[in-house]
């Protein structure tokens, strides 16, 4: 594999999810698949198309059985079924509105055939560089890892343009530092990811024409936490949770957040609220595109971090050290604007 197959492969992508989200877009308003405003988590306020994550997923899909069957790219068909296991539970819940055991059984599925294909975490570098194999305990490690990371992208989808946008940052990211590793089949994986999900960037950045839907958001999750199995925590050079911890920083700080404010209002774990990182940025008076543009700026500054941490900070204590630095600076952070708390003020009137 070379640098312009990734190229290519990346652009194909791209293209096929430019051409394809217009299509879903008409079908749903043909079939009135909408998403209806609801006046809790939800701020827009009329209905939109909520099928975008089918011309993502399909467009990803396409592409990758490309390089299986022609360029003989050796994808495990057991990896695209754990993938799709996942993408399609969420699909369904866009349609029938799963309750959440069933939600939960079909990403643990998903999760689990994932790890029968191999995807798991084998070893953890520990500050002053030791490495500890955790052997069988990799397997209920990485079915929380991608549990969570899954659910977290879906967790922050409550705003235009903004779990698309930054599945495509950190899917970025995640295929550079897989270069830097020399995991070519990471890197491609990740840059399918950023091409389909920039290619559906354009349709759903504010303000959207189409959701991105649980099946895109918990899409975009699975194949980031898997990647960053294979692409970023296999890395013994640094320590193992910072590279991606920094590169998903701003899901998984929001889903914790959510944790706390939930737990905090004894609300349970999956009741939507207002309580999220963009609602209260929204209160300070920026606009949904100045929300998207900064959590992307945050997103970015963060990935930029984790490569120059995988490329040059080859201490695992400093890399630790570092990342509780930033997790106890995003906490206080968190906490100034509100995130802890489940109240919420007048949310901003300008115009998007």
């Amino acid at each position: 594999m070379t640098f312009l197959h990734l190229i290519v492969a990346s652009l194909g992508a791209f293209f096929l999810s430019l051409l394809f989200t217009p299509l879903i877009m008409k079908f749903c308003q043909k079939k009135n698949l909408l998403d209806q405003p609801d006046g809790n988590r939800k701020i827009h306020s009329t209905p939109k198309s909520r099928l975008g994550g089918v011309a993502v997923a399909g467009s990803f899909f396409i592409s990758l059985l490309v390089f299986r069957f022609f360029l003989s790219y050796p994808v495990s068909f057991w990896y695209i079924l754990g993938l799709a296991a996942i993408f399609l539970t969420g699909f369904f819940d866009d349609i029938y509105n799963l309750p959440p055991w069933s939600k939960v059984l079909g990403l643990g599925i998903g999760t689990l055939i994932l790890i029968f294909d191999g995807v798991v975490i084998e070893f953890i570098t520990l500050p002053w560089n030791v490495l500890w194999y955790i052997g069988i305990w990799g397997i209920p490690f990485t079915f929380f890892w991608i549990l969570g990371i899954t659910n977290s992208l879906n967790l922050i989808d409550g705003m235009d343009g903004l779990s698309s946008g930054i599945a495509a940052i950190a899917a970025c990211t995640l295929g550079i530092i897989a270069l830097q590793h020399g995991r070519w089949e990471s890197a491609l994986i990740s840059f399918l990811l950023m091409g389909s999900s920039m290619g559906f960037l354009p349709y759903n950045f504010p303000p959207a024409k189409i959701f991105i839907g649980d099946g895109g958001a918990l899409f975009f999750g699975g194949v980031l936490a898997t990647v960053s199995v294979e692409g970023a925590l296999k890395s013994a050079t640094t320590f193992t949770l910072a590279v991606p911890i920094l590169i998903l920083g701003i899901p998984i700080l929001d889903t914790f957040f959510a944790i706390v404010r939930r737990k905090k209002n004894k609300l349970p774990i999956t009741k939507p609220d207002r309580g999220h990182l963009h609602h209260r940025l929204l209160e300070k008076g920026l606009t949904q595109r100045e929300v998207i543009l900064v959590v992307y700026l945050i997103s970015a500054s963060l990935s930029i971090l984790a490569i120059l941490i995988d490329r040059f900070l080859v201490n695992s204590t400093y890399s630790l050290l570092l990342t509780l630095v930033l997790f106890y600076v995003s906490w206080k952070w968190g906490k100034h604007l509100g995130v802890t708390e489940l109240s919420c003020g007048t949310q901003s009137t300008k115009k998007v």
